[in-house]
Protein backbone atom coordinates (compact mmCIF):
# COMPACT_ATOMS: atom_id res chain seq x y z
CA UNK A 1 0.00 0.00 0.00
CA UNK A 2 1.54 3.51 -0.95
CA UNK A 3 2.16 5.85 1.86
CA UNK A 4 0.00 8.84 2.43
CA UNK A 5 2.49 12.01 2.59
CA UNK A 6 2.02 15.01 4.70
CA UNK A 7 4.31 17.73 4.39
CA UNK A 8 4.45 20.45 7.29
CA UNK A 9 6.50 23.28 6.32
CA UNK A 10 7.52 26.31 8.22
CA UNK A 11 8.96 29.67 7.09
CA UNK A 12 12.35 31.17 8.32
CA UNK A 13 12.97 28.45 11.07
CA UNK A 14 16.11 28.23 12.77
CA UNK A 15 17.50 24.37 13.49
CA UNK A 16 18.25 25.48 17.04
CA UNK A 17 14.33 26.62 17.50
CA UNK A 18 13.09 23.26 18.83
CA UNK A 19 13.96 21.42 22.10
CA UNK A 20 15.11 17.80 20.20
CA UNK A 21 18.19 19.84 18.43
CA UNK A 22 19.16 20.99 21.95
CA UNK A 23 17.50 24.13 22.77
CA UNK A 24 16.74 24.98 26.45
CA UNK A 25 14.11 27.27 26.45
CA UNK A 26 11.86 26.45 23.50
CA UNK A 27 8.66 24.80 24.65
CA UNK A 28 8.01 21.87 21.36
CA UNK A 29 6.50 18.86 23.13
CA UNK A 30 5.13 17.82 20.18
CA UNK A 31 7.46 18.64 17.86
CA UNK A 32 10.11 16.95 19.98
CA UNK A 33 8.02 13.75 20.87
CA UNK A 34 7.92 13.06 16.48
CA UNK A 35 11.24 13.53 16.45
CA UNK A 36 11.72 11.03 19.47
CA UNK A 37 9.20 8.30 17.53
CA UNK A 38 11.07 8.47 14.17
CA UNK A 39 14.37 10.43 12.92
CA UNK A 40 15.42 14.34 13.17
CA UNK A 41 18.44 14.73 11.22
CA UNK A 42 21.43 16.90 12.58
CA UNK A 43 22.71 18.54 9.60
CA UNK A 44 19.69 19.76 7.40
CA UNK A 45 19.91 22.79 5.29
CA UNK A 46 18.68 24.95 2.45
CA UNK A 47 20.46 25.22 -0.61
CA UNK A 48 19.23 29.24 -0.64
CA UNK A 49 18.75 31.15 2.26
CA UNK A 50 15.59 32.99 0.83
CA UNK A 51 11.80 32.01 0.63
CA UNK A 52 11.21 31.74 -3.43
CA UNK A 53 14.48 30.36 -4.33
CA UNK A 54 14.33 27.70 -1.62
CA UNK A 55 10.98 26.70 -2.46
CA UNK A 56 11.25 26.67 -6.12
CA UNK A 57 14.16 24.33 -5.55
CA UNK A 58 12.25 21.74 -3.07
CA UNK A 59 9.61 21.09 -5.73
CA UNK A 60 11.62 20.97 -8.74
CA UNK A 61 14.56 19.41 -7.76
CA UNK A 62 17.07 21.40 -8.87
CA UNK A 63 19.53 24.17 -7.56
CA UNK A 64 18.64 27.35 -8.04
CA UNK A 65 21.20 28.54 -10.61
CA UNK A 66 19.47 25.61 -12.86
CA UNK A 67 15.85 26.88 -12.45
CA UNK A 68 17.02 30.57 -12.29
CA UNK A 69 14.09 31.96 -9.75
CA UNK A 70 17.33 33.48 -7.61
CA UNK A 71 14.79 36.17 -5.80
CA UNK A 72 11.69 36.81 -3.85
CA UNK A 73 8.67 37.41 -5.88
CA UNK A 74 5.51 39.22 -5.92
CA UNK A 75 2.59 40.13 -7.83
CA UNK A 76 3.16 37.42 -10.77
CA UNK A 77 0.83 34.71 -11.42
CA UNK A 78 2.76 32.07 -11.85
CA UNK A 79 6.58 31.77 -11.27
CA UNK A 80 6.88 27.92 -12.30
CA UNK A 81 5.36 29.18 -15.27
CA UNK A 82 6.61 32.52 -16.19
CA UNK A 83 10.55 32.34 -14.53
CA UNK A 84 11.54 28.80 -13.63
CA UNK A 85 13.18 27.05 -16.39
CA UNK A 86 12.57 23.94 -14.67
CA UNK A 87 8.82 23.63 -14.76
CA UNK A 88 7.83 19.99 -13.78
CA UNK A 89 7.59 19.75 -9.92
CA UNK A 90 7.10 16.40 -7.19
CA UNK A 91 3.27 17.06 -7.60
CA UNK A 92 2.65 16.53 -11.30
CA UNK A 93 4.52 12.66 -10.70
CA UNK A 94 2.61 12.48 -7.69
CA UNK A 95 -0.93 12.83 -9.65
CA UNK A 96 0.78 10.27 -12.57
CA UNK A 97 1.45 7.87 -9.68
CA UNK A 98 -2.55 8.18 -8.82
CA UNK A 99 -2.25 10.74 -5.67
CA UNK A 100 -4.84 12.94 -4.17
CA UNK A 101 -2.50 16.87 -4.03
CA UNK A 102 -3.68 19.44 -1.48
CA UNK A 103 -1.66 22.17 -0.85
CA UNK A 104 -2.63 24.99 2.13
CA UNK A 105 -1.29 27.70 2.89
CA UNK A 106 2.28 30.18 1.78
CA UNK A 107 2.78 28.99 -2.03
CA UNK A 108 4.84 32.12 -2.60
CA UNK A 109 5.96 30.82 -6.15
CA UNK A 110 3.13 32.94 -7.83
CA UNK A 111 -0.98 34.35 -6.96
CA UNK A 112 -2.62 32.34 -9.02
CA UNK A 113 -3.28 28.38 -8.33
CA UNK A 114 -1.32 26.30 -9.83
CA UNK A 115 -2.78 23.60 -11.76
CA UNK A 116 -0.86 20.29 -10.05
CA UNK A 117 -3.28 20.37 -6.77
CA UNK A 118 -6.98 18.61 -6.51
CA UNK A 119 -7.03 21.10 -3.48
CA UNK A 120 -5.92 24.33 -3.68
CA UNK A 121 -6.13 26.58 -0.47
CA UNK A 122 -2.53 28.58 -0.81
CA UNK A 123 -1.54 32.15 -0.93
CA UNK A 124 1.65 33.92 -1.99
CA UNK A 125 3.06 35.69 0.80
CA UNK A 126 2.79 39.17 3.03
CA UNK A 127 -0.66 39.31 4.42
CA UNK A 128 0.35 39.00 8.17
CA UNK A 129 -0.25 36.16 10.36
CA UNK A 130 -4.27 36.55 11.06
CA UNK A 131 -6.86 35.65 9.10
CA UNK A 132 -8.61 38.62 9.43
CA UNK A 133 -5.78 40.99 10.43
CA UNK A 134 -6.48 41.33 13.87
CA UNK A 135 -3.93 39.91 16.79
CA UNK A 136 -6.58 38.84 18.40
CA UNK A 137 -8.60 37.06 15.63
CA UNK A 138 -8.32 33.57 13.54
CA UNK A 139 -4.11 32.51 13.54
CA UNK A 140 -3.88 31.80 9.99
CA UNK A 141 -1.74 28.35 11.12
CA UNK A 142 -4.92 27.18 12.83
CA UNK A 143 -7.03 27.73 10.87
CA UNK A 144 -4.70 25.70 7.73
CA UNK A 145 -4.57 23.20 10.09
CA UNK A 146 -8.54 23.09 10.16
CA UNK A 147 -8.32 22.81 6.46
CA UNK A 148 -5.83 20.01 6.29
CA UNK A 149 -7.79 18.05 9.29
CA UNK A 150 -11.44 18.07 7.12
CA UNK A 151 -9.14 17.68 3.90
CA UNK A 152 -7.70 14.00 5.94
CA UNK A 153 -11.08 13.41 6.95
CA UNK A 154 -12.67 13.44 3.44
CA UNK A 155 -9.48 10.97 2.22
CA UNK A 156 -10.05 8.46 5.00
CA UNK A 157 -11.79 5.40 3.05
CA UNK A 158 -11.85 6.80 -0.54
CA UNK A 159 -8.77 4.37 -1.36
CA UNK A 160 -6.42 6.65 -2.89
CA UNK A 161 -3.18 7.40 -0.84
CA UNK A 162 -2.84 11.29 -0.70
CA UNK A 163 0.27 14.07 -0.88
CA UNK A 164 -0.46 17.27 1.50
CA UNK A 165 1.40 20.66 2.35
CA UNK A 166 0.43 22.67 4.95
CA UNK A 167 2.72 25.67 4.51
CA UNK A 168 2.90 27.92 7.93
CA UNK A 169 3.96 31.29 7.40
CA UNK A 170 5.10 31.72 11.18
CA UNK A 171 7.67 32.11 12.76
CA UNK A 172 8.87 34.52 9.62
CA UNK A 173 8.45 38.15 11.06
CA UNK A 174 6.37 39.86 12.03
CA UNK A 175 6.70 37.28 14.77
CA UNK A 176 3.26 36.69 16.04
CA UNK A 177 1.42 34.40 17.96
CA UNK A 178 -1.83 33.54 20.27
CA UNK A 179 -1.48 35.33 23.97
CA UNK A 180 -1.56 31.82 25.69
CA UNK A 181 1.66 31.22 23.58
CA UNK A 182 4.22 33.79 24.74
CA UNK A 183 3.71 32.40 28.28
CA UNK A 184 7.16 30.72 28.34
CA UNK A 185 9.41 33.35 27.49
CA UNK A 186 7.80 36.50 28.97
CA UNK A 187 9.74 37.70 31.94
CA UNK A 188 12.66 35.46 31.13
CA UNK A 189 15.40 37.10 29.56
CA UNK A 190 14.34 34.87 26.56
CA UNK A 191 14.89 37.77 23.20
CA UNK A 192 12.45 37.40 20.20
CA UNK A 193 9.90 36.18 22.34
CA UNK A 194 7.27 36.38 19.28
CA UNK A 195 9.57 34.34 17.38
CA UNK A 196 9.18 31.75 19.64
CA UNK A 197 6.22 31.99 20.89
CA UNK A 198 4.93 31.35 17.33
CA UNK A 199 7.25 27.94 17.01
CA UNK A 200 5.71 26.99 20.56
CA UNK A 201 2.15 27.49 18.26
CA UNK A 202 3.36 25.82 15.55
CA UNK A 203 4.45 22.93 17.45
CA UNK A 204 0.61 23.10 19.12
CA UNK A 205 -1.08 22.52 15.25
CA UNK A 206 1.48 19.22 14.68
CA UNK A 207 -0.10 17.64 17.60
CA UNK A 208 -3.36 18.38 16.27
CA UNK A 209 -2.51 16.77 13.01
CA UNK A 210 -0.86 13.99 15.00
CA UNK A 211 -3.95 13.62 16.79
CA UNK A 212 -6.33 13.48 13.68
CA UNK A 213 -4.19 11.17 12.25
CA UNK A 214 -4.24 8.50 15.13
CA UNK A 215 -7.97 9.37 15.57
CA UNK A 216 -8.93 8.88 11.93
CA UNK A 217 -6.89 5.56 11.48
CA UNK A 218 -3.82 7.00 9.41
CA UNK A 219 -0.89 7.12 11.90
CA UNK A 220 0.57 3.95 10.35
CA UNK A 221 0.82 4.69 6.80
CA UNK A 222 1.30 8.12 6.53
CA UNK A 223 4.97 9.53 6.52
CA UNK A 224 5.06 12.61 8.65
CA UNK A 225 8.14 15.32 7.79
CA UNK A 226 8.44 18.80 9.26
CA UNK A 227 11.28 21.33 7.77
CA UNK A 228 11.35 24.89 7.19
CA UNK A 229 12.71 26.90 3.97
CA UNK A 230 15.29 28.49 5.41
CA UNK A 231 16.75 30.27 9.39
CA UNK A 232 16.87 33.50 10.23
CA UNK A 233 19.30 35.76 12.02
CA UNK A 234 17.25 37.85 13.95
CA UNK A 235 19.11 40.70 11.97
CA UNK A 236 22.20 39.86 13.67
CA UNK A 237 24.62 39.12 10.33
CA UNK A 238 26.23 41.44 8.22
CA UNK A 239 23.38 44.16 6.49
CA UNK A 240 20.78 43.98 9.10
CA UNK A 241 18.95 41.28 6.97
CA UNK A 242 16.61 38.06 8.42
CA UNK A 243 18.40 35.87 6.02
CA UNK A 244 20.10 36.03 2.90
CA UNK A 245 23.89 35.05 3.92
CA UNK A 246 25.69 32.05 4.49
CA UNK A 247 25.63 31.69 8.14
CA UNK A 248 24.28 29.19 10.40
CA UNK A 249 21.39 30.92 11.46
CA UNK A 250 20.07 31.71 7.62
CA UNK A 251 21.30 28.08 6.46
CA UNK A 252 20.77 25.55 8.78
CA UNK A 253 16.91 24.29 9.43
CA UNK A 254 15.26 21.53 10.67
CA UNK A 255 14.07 18.17 9.35
CA UNK A 256 11.97 15.86 11.34
CA UNK A 257 10.77 12.36 8.99
CA UNK A 258 8.24 9.83 11.25
CA UNK A 259 6.23 6.72 10.01
CA UNK A 260 6.27 4.04 12.55
CA UNK A 261 6.33 1.58 9.76
CA UNK A 262 9.08 2.81 8.03
CA UNK A 263 11.00 4.75 10.39
CA UNK A 264 12.68 3.33 13.55
CA UNK A 265 12.04 5.57 17.00
CA UNK A 266 14.79 7.73 17.61
CA UNK A 267 16.64 7.73 14.41
CA UNK A 268 18.92 10.38 14.39
CA UNK A 269 20.86 11.22 10.70
CA UNK A 270 23.94 13.16 10.92
CA UNK A 271 24.85 13.25 7.22
CA UNK A 272 24.89 16.35 5.40
CA UNK A 273 21.33 16.85 3.77
CA UNK A 274 18.77 19.95 2.21
CA UNK A 275 15.88 20.74 0.71
CA UNK A 276 16.55 19.29 -3.04
CA UNK A 277 16.72 15.92 -1.58
CA UNK A 278 13.05 16.36 -0.75
CA UNK A 279 11.59 15.82 -3.88
CA UNK A 280 13.65 12.33 -4.60
CA UNK A 281 13.09 11.29 -1.42
CA UNK A 282 9.16 11.38 -2.07
CA UNK A 283 9.56 10.21 -5.06
CA UNK A 284 10.92 6.84 -3.53
CA UNK A 285 8.03 6.83 -0.87
CA UNK A 286 5.75 6.92 -3.92
CA UNK A 287 7.67 3.89 -5.65
CA UNK A 288 8.03 6.21 -8.49
CA UNK A 289 11.27 6.48 -10.69
CA UNK A 290 14.25 9.45 -10.03
CA UNK A 291 14.99 11.57 -12.92
CA UNK A 292 18.75 11.79 -13.27
CA UNK A 293 18.73 15.51 -13.72
CA UNK A 294 17.50 15.74 -9.91
CA UNK A 295 20.33 17.33 -7.86
CA UNK A 296 19.13 16.14 -4.52
CA UNK A 297 19.30 12.13 -2.85
CA UNK A 298 16.61 10.39 -1.59
CA UNK A 299 16.71 9.97 2.07
CA UNK A 300 14.85 6.57 2.52
CA UNK A 301 18.78 4.68 2.79
CA UNK A 302 19.55 7.21 5.46
CA UNK A 303 15.99 6.96 7.33
CA UNK A 304 16.42 3.12 6.70
CA UNK A 305 20.62 3.28 8.74
CA UNK A 306 22.32 1.86 5.60
CA UNK A 307 25.70 2.93 4.80
CA UNK A 308 25.04 4.30 1.18
CA UNK A 309 27.82 6.65 -0.23
CA UNK A 310 26.65 9.99 0.91
CA UNK A 311 28.20 13.99 0.08
CA UNK A 312 31.06 14.95 2.56
CA UNK A 313 30.01 18.69 2.78
CA UNK A 314 26.80 20.81 1.91
CA UNK A 315 26.87 23.72 -1.13
CA UNK A 316 24.99 26.84 -0.77
CA UNK A 317 23.99 29.63 -2.98
CA UNK A 318 22.87 33.10 -2.39
CA UNK A 319 22.86 36.59 -3.01
CA UNK A 320 23.13 39.18 -0.57
CA UNK A 321 20.45 41.53 -0.08
CA UNK A 322 22.15 45.20 0.71
CA UNK A 323 25.06 44.84 -1.63
CA UNK A 324 23.13 42.40 -4.45
CA UNK A 325 26.40 39.81 -4.22
CA UNK A 326 26.80 36.67 -5.40
CA UNK A 327 28.17 33.80 -3.34
CA UNK A 328 28.64 30.34 -2.92
CA UNK A 329 29.54 28.46 -0.05
CA UNK A 330 30.83 25.21 1.51
CA UNK A 331 29.99 23.77 4.77
CA UNK A 332 31.74 20.85 6.14
CA UNK A 333 31.38 19.70 9.37
CA UNK A 334 34.28 21.41 10.35
CA UNK A 335 34.89 24.63 8.51
CA UNK A 336 32.80 26.67 5.95
CA UNK A 337 34.23 29.18 3.29
CA UNK A 338 31.76 31.27 1.74
CA UNK A 339 33.23 32.69 -1.24
CA UNK A 340 31.82 36.52 -3.00
CA UNK A 341 31.96 37.71 -6.85
CA UNK A 342 34.19 40.57 -6.56
CA UNK A 343 31.83 43.58 -6.24
CA UNK A 344 31.59 45.90 -9.56
CA UNK A 345 31.51 48.84 -7.26
CA UNK A 346 32.59 50.29 -3.61
CA UNK A 347 29.78 49.19 -1.15
CA UNK A 348 29.43 50.34 2.03
CA UNK A 349 28.39 46.46 3.17
CA UNK A 350 30.90 44.79 0.66
CA UNK A 351 33.22 42.31 2.28
CA UNK A 352 35.71 39.52 1.72
CA UNK A 353 35.79 35.86 1.56
CA UNK A 354 35.04 34.24 4.37
CA UNK A 355 36.20 30.96 6.60
CA UNK A 356 34.73 30.35 9.38
CA UNK A 357 35.98 27.39 12.37
CA UNK A 358 32.66 25.53 13.17
CA UNK A 359 34.61 23.53 15.53
CA UNK A 360 36.43 26.64 17.73
CA UNK A 361 33.72 29.39 16.30
CA UNK A 362 30.45 27.80 15.71
CA UNK A 363 28.71 31.25 16.30
CA UNK A 364 30.67 32.28 13.01
CA UNK A 365 32.26 35.75 14.69
CA UNK A 366 35.52 35.45 13.14
CA UNK A 367 36.72 35.69 9.87
CA UNK A 368 40.07 33.41 9.26
CA UNK A 369 40.42 33.88 5.35
CA UNK A 370 42.94 36.65 6.12
CA UNK A 371 43.79 35.94 9.69
CA UNK A 372 47.03 35.01 10.37
CA UNK A 373 47.15 31.66 12.33
CA UNK A 374 49.29 30.41 15.46
CA UNK A 375 50.92 27.06 14.68
CA UNK A 376 53.34 28.03 12.38
CA UNK A 377 55.03 30.29 10.14
CA UNK A 378 56.73 30.78 7.08
CA UNK A 379 60.61 31.79 5.85
CA UNK A 380 60.01 35.44 6.81
CA UNK A 381 58.82 34.81 10.39
CA UNK A 382 55.02 35.79 9.75
CA UNK A 383 52.57 33.38 10.82
CA UNK A 384 50.99 32.26 7.36
CA UNK A 385 46.84 32.67 6.65
CA UNK A 386 44.82 29.23 6.50
CA UNK A 387 46.14 28.59 3.04
CA UNK A 388 46.13 25.35 2.75
CA UNK A 389 42.30 25.03 4.62
CA UNK A 390 40.99 27.26 2.28
CA UNK A 391 42.65 25.48 -0.98
CA UNK A 392 41.03 21.91 0.04
CA UNK A 393 37.49 24.01 0.69
CA UNK A 394 37.71 26.13 -2.59
CA UNK A 395 38.87 22.45 -4.19
CA UNK A 396 35.70 21.00 -2.60
CA UNK A 397 33.48 23.64 -3.39
CA UNK A 398 34.31 23.50 -7.23
CA UNK A 399 33.49 19.69 -7.17
CA UNK A 400 30.31 20.30 -5.79
CA UNK A 401 29.55 23.57 -8.22
CA UNK A 402 30.55 21.62 -10.84
CA UNK A 403 28.75 18.00 -10.59
CA UNK A 404 25.29 19.94 -10.60
CA UNK A 405 26.26 22.83 -13.50
CA UNK A 406 26.97 25.88 -12.11
CA UNK A 407 29.36 27.72 -13.85
CA UNK A 408 29.68 30.87 -11.37
CA UNK A 409 30.43 28.46 -8.46
CA UNK A 410 33.32 27.02 -10.61
CA UNK A 411 34.68 30.19 -11.64
CA UNK A 412 34.84 31.79 -7.78
CA UNK A 413 36.23 28.10 -6.73
CA UNK A 414 38.80 28.98 -9.50
CA UNK A 415 39.64 32.42 -8.30
CA UNK A 416 39.77 31.46 -5.00
CA UNK A 417 42.48 29.01 -6.01
CA UNK A 418 44.39 31.29 -7.68
CA UNK A 419 44.66 33.94 -4.98
CA UNK A 420 45.93 30.87 -2.32
CA UNK A 421 48.59 29.90 -5.09
CA UNK A 422 50.06 33.69 -5.00
CA UNK A 423 49.85 33.52 -1.49
CA UNK A 424 52.55 31.20 -1.84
Amino acid sequence: MKPNIILLMSDQQRWDSLGCNGNRFVSTPHLDQLAADGARFENSFTPWPVCTPARATMWTGVYPHQHKVTFNIYDMGNVIEDVSRERRTLFESMKDADYTTAYFGKWHLGDDAPGMFDVWEGFNSLGGHWVDGRRDGIYKPDFQTDQLIEFMEQQTGTGKPFIAVNSYYPPHDPYTAPKQFYEPYRGKGVPFAGYYAAVSALDHNVGRVMEALERLGLRENTIVVYFSDHGDTFRYREGWAYKFVCHEDAIKVPLIVNCPERISAGTVVPSMVGLQDLMPTVLDWAGLDIPDYLHGKSLVPLLSGESVPWREAYYVQNITRHTNVEQRCIRTGEWKLILNERPRTVRRYASSNYLFDLVNDPEEELNLYDTPREDGHNQYGHFPPFTDVITELAQLLRKYAEEIGDAFGCELADNCLTEMRNRG
